[in-house]
């Protein structure tokens, strides 16, 4: 059984990036003072703002559960297992899609119009989350940057499968 004590950990494990909440609430705010419409089949609107949430759900859940162990905001190590062995930011990546999803759903050009926006300023804070982890783990850090894409998972297809697509020295 989880303590409560746990749960307060694992809680403050998730980073809500407060770029994405802000711009999806200035989407739905400016939606309602001036509505746009994404335009297009709705159900097809639906349908990938439907995929595109989960797929940010559990994207998230997945890089919340590897990275349990650790305090996100001050690791001890760093987490390199689960989504982190594909992306160095699933937990980004997950929020960026969820943001898409509501767009898509509420059929809202606001809240699409801000994804770009809210993506800047969530990499601004990544590239100085790496920073930091860059002086915290030098060795460890480095050889990661070079084996793990920041944000979109390499294709891996034939016989490079499985092994890191960085240039050899």
């Amino acid at each position: 059984m989880v303590s409560p004590r746990d749960w307060r950990r694992l809680l403050s494990n998730i980073p809500l990036p407060e770029q994405n909440l802000v711009g999806i609430a200035a989407g739905v705010a400016l939606q309602r003072l001036l509505p746009l419409r994404l335009g297009g089949p709705r159900i097809l609107g639906r349908t990938i703002g439907a995929a595109s949430m989960a797929a940010g759900g559990a994207i998230v859940t997945w890089a919340w559960l590897a990275a349990r162990n650790t305090r996100l905001a001050r690791p001890d190590a760093l987490v390199t297992a689960g989504p982190y062995s594909l992306s160095r930011n699933p937990m980004y990546v997950g929020w960026a899609l969820a943001h898409l999803g509501i767009g898509l759903l509420r059929d809202d050009v606001w809240t699409v119009a801000a994804l770009p926006v809210a993506s800047g300023a969530v990499h601004r804070g990544v590239l100085r989350e790496e920073a930091i982890l860059a002086a915290s783990f030098p060795a460890e850090f480095s050889q990661y940057r070079l084996s793990v894409p920041r944000y979109v998972p390499r294709l891996r297809l034939g016989s490079r499968a499985g092994r890191p697509l960085h240039p050899r020295r």
